[in-house]
């Protein structure tokens, strides 16, 4: 076989073998339109149910302050690596539900993200108000639970709907050697600094497949 030849078909299954391990793997089925116009659900958990997280230079523990299942689209999405944050919670989600995900009100409202938080702008013409806006989305720093569950998070595209489950968790642990605090807000009333969801999610539903 022509060198030539034999080293673009090695190329190729290189390529194809990277590919195939980034994407995510579904653990089960479960068909059914998502319904985004109710807001998400959120019930008390029990703190005692500590989650251990461990990175080079860090020990963390998660403490579940609510169960929580959020039926949403994703307006924008932003991955962060640097520090201790971007290895725990290595992608925001810009989260959305209500009116704000009917086609007839997206037009007037733009969503960005910028260094852990978000903004939204909305026109002169929106029939909704910037609180209605406030109060039917959320920046979301999300913890993957497991490896499938951050490849299925990577492969999530803007205006998307998706089912997120897992728990919002306040955060302690010790960073090479310094304590470090994270906590979500418990409420979607909220805005401004600290009213972020430190949302631990251990269970995605894209399309007809979920990701656990």
């Amino acid at each position: 076989m022509n060198k030539s030849i034999a080293y673009l078909l090695c190329l190729c299954i290189v390529i194809s073998l990277v590919g195939g391990c980034s994407k995510p793997e579904p653990t089960a089925a479960a068909h059914g339109e998502i319904d985004t116009l109710q807001d998400p659900i959120q019930v008390p958990a029990n703190p005692e149910d500590i989650i251990t997280l461990e990175i080079e230079n860090g020990v963390f523990e998660l403490k579940p302050k609510a169960k929580y299942k959020a039926s949403v689209m994703v307006m924008s999405k932003k991955s962060y690596s640097h520090g201790w944050t971007g290895k725990i919670a290595p992608i925001d989600l810009v989260l959305a539900w209500g009116k704000l995900t009917e086609p007839r009100y997206d037009k007037h409202i733009n969503y960005r993200q910028s260094d852990r938080w978000y903004y939204f702008q909305y026109d002169s013409e929106s029939p909704l108000t910037g609180g209605y806006i406030g109060d039917h989305s959320a920046n979301n720093h999300i913890i993957p639970a497991t490896e499938n569950v951050h490849k299925a998070l990577k492969s999530i595209r803007k205006k998307q709907k998706v089912v997120l489950e897992g728990y919002l968790v306040f955060l302690e642990g010790t960073y090479k050697g310094g304590k470090v605090f994270w906590n979500s807000s418990l409420t979607r009333k909220d805005h401004g600094a600290n009213a972020c969801e430190l949302f631990f999610v251990d269970k995605v539903k894209i399309g007809n497949n979920v990701y656990q």
